[in-house]
């Protein structure tokens, strides 16, 4: 650039004295470009890291302990191997060796952005060689879309650190945008991750009909994620917005056809009636309450709906689970079918559940349990209380909002978690598993160094950077050791994790 920059001022000068002074003009301009191009440049961190291909070649030929009788190769083939540039599918070496390189790239990247600290690549390559060994083996796992997502162009060349995480949580109320909680489920939902939702909104959201007498607005629905989100926002802001609006109306032509590849993240295209679909039901739901408040049943309605747009179609399958108040009977009846016979075609979209208090009559809503299962039960008051049930309440979580669909994980609104697993019955000794848990915290905490595209969550996950660290197998192992053993090592890898949490926070 510096180079290129003397020969173009050197062109400009000479020019200025000609008469083509436009030319000069845009040449003077290409200069201070090509410098600014070149601060740029030097800015950007190092190379990316990669493992040393020695310890890749090492685990070649090594036979993967795939388990459950092959269907775990299967699944590992079908969901999570990507396709190489040649052509043929990932090997499970393969596949390691692109996630760690993916993993301690993040954290070389991140790094050497910070002022004030060093890249150790030799320390780095000893532990990258100590996570391959751990995940090869399966004593941990990063999640599925960790597998497929990590060390991809999804995450080098796009930057879309999203995919990284297993799931999330949006509140309905208390944003000034009431469109954005709908259009953060869907975003994150079409990137697979699970999300949650609450009925907060139910009472405060007003909606006001388009009016159509006016000419519609068309919007041409680009062929991308972004532009599916997109049309979702603009549906829903004619409706939220106020009256006299212009309606809307959807251009369909630019969207692929069913079957098509979706070439980046995976799987293949739903098509445009899948898209055209949603759209009709959204409206269908939102027009009966023109000049009035949503509620909890068209909130969950339309979460639903968006649901089950997104789970069309592609291999990338989501989750939602609502959160309602126990003594709605609105709510507790959603899923009851013959009540309301029409919400059965989406409804099964989301697990529902109440955020139960301690000591409420449970009965009316057990009554419901008996029939399909549902509602599920989360108490509010304990998620925020404490860290682990048997310690004192410490109250850490107090602005937690509700949880994930599996409701393992607590989480305040807009905010995600990644969670990765751990598989004690495959490890011989507790000193084992301990180094083990080290590794698989350190791959997930890696994961909260990418900043996702909405600023809300990461200004959530800045602050806590939260991760879930599972244990799976947990019957083996009982079979193996005994419950007081286990007992044991849960308490050690509690101890471990949290000193771990504070050595990588330091060093981060």
């Amino acid at each position: 650039f510096l180079s290129l920059s003397l020969q173009l001022f050197c062109l400009c000068s000479a020019l200025s004295k000609a008469t083509n002074t436009l030319t000069a003009h845009m040449l003077c301009r290409a200069v201070r470009l090509g410098v600014v191009a070149r601060r740029w440049f030097s800015s950007v961190p190092g190379p990316s890291f990669r493992i040393e291909p020695t310890v890749v070649d090492s685990f070649r030929n090594k036979p993967p302990p795939f388990g459950f009788n092959g269907l775990g190769e299967l699944v590992y083939r079908r969901t999570y191997a990507r396709e190489l540039p040649n052509g043929t599918s990932e090997q499970w070496f393969q596949t390691v060796e692109r996630v760690i390189n993916g993993t301690y790239n993040m954290q070389k990247q991140y790094i050497l952005s910070q002022r004030g600290l060093e890249w150790d690549e030799e320390r780095a390559q000893k532990s990258a060689k100590e996570m391959y060994k751990l995940i090869f083996d399966m004593k941990f796992l990063p999640p599925g879309r960790g597998l497929w997502a990590m060390g991809s162009p999804i995450t080098e060349d796009r930057k879309l650190y999203a995919a990284l995480n297993n799931c999330a949580f949006v509140s309905t109320g208390g944003t000034t945008e009431p469109t954005l909680p709908f259009t953060f489920l869907m975003d994150a939902s079409m990137l697979g991750v699970g999300t949650g939702f609450d009925t907060l909104g139910a009472g405060n959201i007003t909606v006001n009909a388009p009016d159509y007498t006016a000419k519609p607005f068309l919007y041409p629905v680009p062929d991308s994620r972004e532009g599916w989100v997109e049309s979702v926002r603009l549906l829903l802001e004619s409706y939220f917005d106020g009256p006299g609006k212009p309606p809307l109306d959807f251009d369909y032509s630019l969207l692929r056809s069913a079957g098509s590849p979706i070439k980046g993240f995976g799987g293949v295209s739903s098509g445009p009636d899948t898209l055209r679909e949603l759209h009709k039901h959204m409206k269908s739901t939102l027009e009966p309450f023109d000049g009035q408040a949503l509620t909890v049943t068209a909130i969950v309605d339309l979460m639903n709906h968006i649901g089950k747009c997104v789970g069309s179609g592609n291999v990338r399958r989501t989750a939602e689970i609502a959160f309602g108040d126990p003594t709605s009977e609105e709510y507790i009846n959603l899923k009851n079918y013959d009540v309301n016979p029409e919400r059965a075609g989406f409804g099964w979209t989301s697990n529902n559940s109440v955020f139960a208090t301690v000591g409420m009559d449970y009965e009316h809503v057990c009554a419901r349990v008996m029939e399909n299962g549902e509602p599920g039960f989360a108490w509010l008051e304990n998620m925020r209380a404490y860290g682990r049930m048997v310690d004192l309440p410490n109250a850490v979580d107090h602005r937690v909002m509700g949880g994930n669909p599996c409701l393992e994980q607590s989480l305040e609104s807009f905010e995600m978690c990644c969670l990765v697993e751990t598989f004690p019955a495959r490890h011989d000794s507790k000193e084992e598993y301990l180094n083990t848990l080290k590794y698989a915290y350190l791959y997930a905490k890696t994961v909260t160094l990418g900043p996702v595209h909405w600023p809300e969550t990461n200004e959530v996950m800045q602050r806590n950077r939260r991760i879930g660290c599972s244990m799976s197998g947990i019957a083996q192992f009982v079979a193996q050791h005994g419950v007081e053993t286990l007992r044991q090592w849960c308490n050690a890898g509690y101890r471990t994790v949290q000193t771990t949490d504070k050595a990588l926070s330091e060093w981060l």
